[in-house]
C-alpha cells in the first residue's frame, strides 16, 4: 500500500514520518545542548569557587609570612639601632672633647688675628697717607706737564692750520686772479665779436652796392668762421671759470671740517684741564676726539667720544658708526657735533638711539653735563664697591628717560642763556645786512653810470680795476 503524501505545490512525494523526523531531531538536539550547557556552567561555578578558596588560603598564608618577616626585621632593626646609638654616643663624647680643644685653639688664633689686623690697619693707614701725598705731588706735576704739552700741541696745530689756511687763501687769490684774467679775456673777446658783427654788417651793406653775390657769400663764410671761433673761446673761458670755482669750493670743505674739529678740541681743553683730550689721527678708524674724564684727584671716571660733521645732510649711518666706536673703545657716551641737525632735534640737540647730537653752540653744555654724570657715577661706584656690583643699575639709569630728561633740561637752560647772546648777534647782523644792501645799491647805480658813459665814449674808456674787483665779489656772493 502506497502511504506517501504528494505536495500540492511542488508535486513531490514523501513519507508521512519524514514530515516529523526533522522536527524531532531539532528538538532532541536542543535538549542535548541545554543539558551540555548546564553541565558546563556547573563545572565553571565549581572551578570559580575552588579558585576563590585557593586565593583566600594563599592570602592567609601570605599574611602569615609577612607578619613573620616583619617581626624579624623589626627585631633586627632595633638591635642595629641600639648598637648605632651606643656608637654615636661614644663618637659624640669624643667630638665634644675635640671641639673643646679646637675652641681653645680658635680663641687663641682669633686673638692673634685681631692683633695682626690692628697692626695691618696701622700699616695700611700709614701707606695710604704716604701714597696720597705722593699721588698729589705726582698728579700736580703730571697735570702741569700734560697741560703744557696739550697747549703746545694745540698751538702747533692751530699754527699749522693757520699756515694751511693762508696757503689756501693765497691759492684762492691766485685762482681769483686767473678768473679776473679770464673775465678780461671774455670782455675783450666780446668786444672783438661786437666789432666783427659791425664789420660784417658794413661789408653786407657795401656788398649790396659794389660786390657781386659770390663775394657776399665768401665774406659771410669768412666772418661766420671768425665769429664761431670767438664763440668757442667764450665757451671755453666760461668752462674754465666754473672749474676754478669748483676747485675753490672743494679745497675749502676739508679745511672747514678740520677747523670745526680743532675748535671743539680747543673748547674741551679749556673747559676740562683735568681730562685727557686726544685727537684721533687722520685716515684711521674711530671718532675725531677722545675725552678721558678724570676727577680732580686724577681717578679715571669714563670716556666720551666726539665726532665732528660739517655737512649739508645728516645721515643715519653717522649714528651706527659712532655706536660701533663706543663698543670698540668701551666708552660710555658718544656725541656728534654737526652743522646740520637731524629732524628729531629740538632746541639744537637730540638723543638718537643712545647717541647725543648737538650743534657747536651746545658743546660746552652737553660736555659739562655728561662729564659730571660720569664723575658722579664713578664716585658712587667707589663708595659702594663693597656693597655689590651696580653696573646693571648704572646702565639702566644712563638708558632711562629720566636721565635723558634731566640732561635735556640742563642743556635747555644753558641754551636759553646762549640764545640771549645770539639775539644780540642777530641785531648786529641785521645792521650789517642793511649796510651791505646799501652798498649793493650804490654799486649797481655806479655800474649804470659807467655803462652809460662807456656807451658814449666807446672802447677807448680806461678800465677801472677796483670796480671790476667789486663786481666780481658781488657775483660770487
Amino acid at each position: 500500500m502506497n502511504t506517501q503524501i504528494k505536495c500540492p505545490y511542488c508535486s513531490k512525494s514523501f513519507e508521512p514520518t519524514d514530515a516529523y523526523k526533522h522536527e524531532l531531531e531539532e528538538k532532541l538536539l536542543r535538549e542535548v545542548q541545554e543539558k551540555h550547557q548546564e553541565v558546563v556552567e556547573k563545572l565553571k561555578r565549581e572551578k570559580d569557587e575552588l579558585a576563590l578558596d585557593n586565593k583566600k588560603e594563599l592570602e592567609v598564608a601570605k599574611k602569615q609570612v609577612a607578619e613573620t618577616v616583619r617581626l624579624e626585621v623589626e627585631k633586627k632593626i632595633k638591635q642595629e639601632l641600639q648598637e648605632s646609638m651606643e656608637a654615636t654616643k661614644q663618637e659624640a663624647e669624643a667630638k665634644t672633647k675635640q671641639n673643646a680643644k679646637l675652641q681653645e685653639q680658635i680663641e687663641e688664633q682669633s686673638k692673634l688675628m685681631g692683633e695682626m689686623k690692628n697692626e695691618k690697619n696701622k700699616l695700611r693707614l700709614a701707606h695710604e697717607q704716604e701714597l696720597e701725598e705722593t699721588r698729589k705731588k705726582t698728579t700736580e706735576t703730571v697735570r702741569k706737564e700734560a697741560e703744557n704739552k696739550i697747549r703746545l700741541e694745540l698751538e702747533n696745530k692751530i699754527t699749522s692750520t693757520q699756515e694751511e689756511a693762508q696757503a689756501r687763501e693765497k691759492q684762492n687769490k691766485e685762482l681769483q686772479e686767473q678768473i679776473r684774467g679770464t673775465l678780461k679775456q671774455m670782455r675783450e673777446l666780446k668786444d672783438e665779436k661786437d666789432k666783427l658783427d659791425i664789420e660784417y654788417e658794413k661789408k653786407l651793406l657795401e656788398g649790396q652796392d659794389k660786390i657781386k653775390q659770390a663775394a657776399k657769400r665768401e665774406a659771410q663764410e669768412e666772418l661766420g668762421l671768425r665769429i664761431a671761433e670767438k664763440d668757442k673761446k667764450l665757451q671755453d673761458a666760461e668752462k674754465q671759470i666754473l672749474e676754478l670755482q669748483r676747485k675753490i669750493q672743494q679745497g675749502s670743505q676739508p679745511l672747514q671740517g678740520e677747523v670745526l674739529e680743532l675748535n671743539v678740541q680747543r673748547i674741551l681743553t679749556e673747559l676740562f684741564p683735568d681730562d685727557e683730550i686726544a685727537e684721533v689721527e687722520k685716515f684711521k678708524n674711530g671718532s675725531d676726539i677722545k675725552q678721558l674724564v678724570r676727577s680732580r684727584k686724577g681717578m679715571p671716571c669714563g670716556k666720551i667720544l666726539w665726532e665732528c660733521k660739517r655737512t649739508n645732510i645728516f645721515k643715519a649711518d653717522f649714528i651706527s658708526k659712532l655706536k660701533e666706536d663706543l663698543l670698540r673703545e668701551e666708552a660710555q657716551f658718544g656725541i656728534i657735533v654737526t652743522t646740520t641737525l637731524p629732524k628729531q632735534a629740538t632746541n639744537g640737540m637730540a638723543q638718537i638711539d643712545g647717541i647725543w647730537v648737538c650743534s657747536q653752540a651746545l658743546v660746552e653744555s652737553i660736555g659739562t653735563i655728561l662729564r659730571e654724570a660720569l664723575i658722579s657715577v664713578a664716585r658712587e661706584k667707589w663708595i659702594n664697591e663693597n656693597k655689590g656690583n651696580k653696573g646693571d643699575q648704572l646702565i639702566a639709569y644712563f638708558s632711562s628717560t629720566q636721565f635723558a630728561q634731566q640732561v635735556r633740561e640742563l642743556a635747555e637752560a644753558l641754551h636759553a642763556q646762549r640764545e640771549q647772546v645770539n639775539k644780540e648777534r642777530t641785531i648786529y647782523t641785521r645792521l650789517w645786512a642793511d649796510r651791505e644792501t646799501q652798498i649793493d645799491r650804490q654799486t649797481k647805480s655806479l655800474a649804470k653810470i659807467l655803462s652809460s658813459i662807456q656807451g658814449f665814449v666807446g672802447s677807448g674808456m680806461q678800465q677801472i680795476e677796483a670796480f671790476d674787483l667789486l663786481s666780481l665779489e658781488e657775483g660770487q656772493e
